[in-house]
């Protein structure tokens, strides 16, 4: 987008991986102090490492009061909105002036169906839109909107019509009990972790995703746990039955599942996780 480093603030988060509101309001009024203009916050619906949701209605009230645009990166857990069991999770994503979207993360669509919902549509304008010469004959009429003022692309596919086709098949509540199932599954799985030893959360479900690691001895040393959860998600991926992949959290490497598969069962989840003990017992 144009900006340097020194003019972004990376926001720490609190243990469950979430904006933390004190350190934003602190940096803000820092940057204040030092005559600077805030004017942007960039929150997230559903982070893809660990699902997490920042507090959207505190972030909000945050930027009314200091004339900040606020954007929230929905593109994977905004379709949670369709849930009526998980929309209330993600208040305050109404008061965004701008809004992204993948369909393509969790409804079901192929790469790519995108979309960024804006507040006021003139924003979109003012933004991309051009009038050369060439173009003039294809107006509607004159003062109308054309979808190539909207967006950077002048001409570009109908990605939309394979979103609405599965609404009209599916309807979005039955889109929302797919959501419902997929985030059911991955609590589903921090339980059967928690009843089990030697497996440690390291950032419980939220949004159909959990993290988690071996630790097959409490005195074991940070690079060997690594090195053990790094070697059980190569052999359970090699193996060919289920990819359970590695990422980095609170420097430690982990193990993350994510759960969203609609035709994921609770007999999947729990061999997964057979599986999973398998090959960290003959690594411990």
């Amino acid at each position: 987008m144009g900006f340097c480093k020194e003019q972004i603030r990376v926001i720490p988060t609190d243990s469950r991986f979430r904006m933390d509101i004190n350190r934003l309001r602190e940096s803000i009024g820092k940057d204040l102090l030092d005559h600077r203009k805030p004017f942007a916050v960039i929150a997230s619906a559903g982070t893809t490492n660990t699902g997490s949701i920042d507090p959207l209605m505190d972030i909000s009230k945050i930027c009314h009061k200091y004339g900040m645009w606020m954007h929230v990166d929905g593109a994977f857990g905004a379709s949670a909105l369709l849930s009526e069991q998980l929309k209330d999770e993600l208040s305050g994503i109404e008061y965004s002036d701008s809004l992204s979207w993948d369909a393509h993360k969790w409804m079901l669509q192929t790469y790519g169906c995108s979309a960024v919902l804006v507040r006021d549509e003139s924003v979109l304008i003012k933004s991309f839109a051009s009038h050369p010469e060439y173009l003039k004959d294809s107006e509607i009429y004159p003062g109308s909107i054309e979808f190539w003022d909207l967006g950077p692309e002048l001409t570009r596919p109908a990605r939309g019509l394979k979103l609405w086709l599965t609404l009209q098949v599916m309807g979005s509540r039955n889109m929302g009990k797919i959501i419902e199932h997929g985030c059911a599954l991955a609590n589903f799985t921090e339980m059967l972790l928690r009843e089990r030893p030697k497996w440690e959360i390291i950032s419980p479900a939220q949004l159909g995703i959990v993290n988690f690691r071996y630790v097959p001895d409490v005195h074991a040393n940070s690079h060997d746990i690594d090195t053990i959860n790094s070697e059980i998600s190569r052999k359970i991926t090699n193996s060919g039955f289920a990819q359970i992949f590695t990422t980095e959290l609170q420097g430690k490497k982990v193990l993350r599942m994510c759960t969203i598969n609609p035709e994921t069962t609770q007999n999947d989840i729990r061999d997964t996780i057979k599986e999973l003990e398998r090959f960290a017992r003959a690594l411990s």
